[in-house]
């Protein structure tokens, strides 16, 4: 694993607040997919919601550890793969697996790898790949942000 210059996790961190508000996108099988990100424990750790359709959810948060950038999956297979920052770029920042709670990463279904790449103000280009024994299975998919909504009259804001 590639160690990471200690001020690059903070300011991917940063970075990464950029993205607090709502995303949809479309995977190349046509299934819709919404995105949502928002900041908790005061700005401390940034939670990524993906709504799969059909009840299925699953999210992501990234927070600090030391000067190390994570992010900690909890997937719908029932696992928890935690990442961690490996090279953080102007406009792209990958993670790679670092551990994870109930799964075994030499045989089990894993998210194992991500990236998340910059396209401007209005939209990123992410792609996973999941890892499963000696096999790996990448999908990419390109998301724009939603229009705001104006909570007091329910239209776009």
């Amino acid at each position: 694993m590639t160690k990471q210059a200690p001020a690059a996790g903070s300011r991917s961190f940063e970075r990464l607040t950029a993205l607090v508000g709502e995303w949809r996108g479309r995977t190349p099988h046509g299934r819709d997919i919404g995105l949502s990100y928002r900041l908790i424990a005061h700005g401390s750790a940034l939670v990524e919601t993906w709504d799969l359709g059909g009840g299925r959810e699953s999210l992501t948060i990234y927070h600090m550890d030391g000067d190390v950038l994570l992010a900690s999956h909890f997937c719908p297979l029932g696992n928890q793969p935690r990442l961690s920052l490996r090279r953080a770029a102007p406009d792209r920042l990958e993670f790679e697996f670092r551990d994870g709670t109930n799964l075994d990463p030499a045989a089990d279904a894993h998210q194992h790898s991500f990236w998340i790449e910059f396209q401007g103000p209005v939209a990123i280009m992410r792609s996973e790949t999941y890892r499963e024994g000696a096999e790996d299975e990448t999908e990419a998919v390109r998301y724009e942000r939603a229009p705001a909504v104006d909570r007091a009259s329910g239209g776009p804001g």
